[in-house]
């Protein structure tokens, strides 16, 4: 059979393996040693996280892109189902980005954005997500809210208040 450990180099270094381990058997079929054959495969593990990067999370940010957050919604929705807790979507953009960005330039426009997903990132619960759509549009899912909907919302509306307090700054 095979399998996937995790090993270490004499220099300390750290490499993913996959290990194939066949019995040797005499002419009555028992088992008289064993051959084990390892693959380094840490460049495809890394190559692999690489894509799977790419494809869910936004690279000027490193939040969750569309796919990502349509993901968890599902699953929030799910959640919130089964436990009768509230879940929200808060949908944010910059005003005068465009702006910024023709005036400025887009280096200045990014610095913008990764500051403002490193700010509104501190707003928020571990549970939550904090997504960039592109462009200036960020989206903010807030589960496990209260089980009462006028609740659910001031908790909402208490996580916008702390968002532009601290974009605004």
């Amino acid at each position: 059979g095979n399998s996937v450990n995790e090993n270490v180099r004499k220099n300390g270094e750290t490499i993913q393996c996959d290990w194939y381990n066949a019995s040797l058997r005499d002419t009555n079929g028992e088992v008289v040693g064993v051959i084990s054959l390892v693959d380094d495969i840490t460049s495809r593990k890394v190559a692999e996280d690489e894509i799977r990067n790419l494809a869910f999370y936004d690279h000027l940010t490193g939040l969750p892109n569309r796919r990502l957050l349509i993901d968890r919604v599902r699953q929030a929705i799910a959640s919130s189902t089964r436990s009768g807790k509230y879940c929200a979507l808060l949908f944010l953009d910059l005003d005068n980005f465009k702006i910024l960005n023709d005036t400025r330039g887009h280096d200045i426009g990014d610095m913008l954005l990764i500051e403002v997903g490193r700010r509104l990132q501190t707003c928020l619960r571990e549970s939550d997500t904090l997504a960039r759509l592109g462009g200036d549009e960020f989206v903010v899912l807030l589960e496990g809210l209260s089980e009462d909907g006028t609740q659910a919302a001031i908790q909402a509306r208490g996580v916008v208040e702390k968002a532009l307090q601290v974009i605004n700054q």
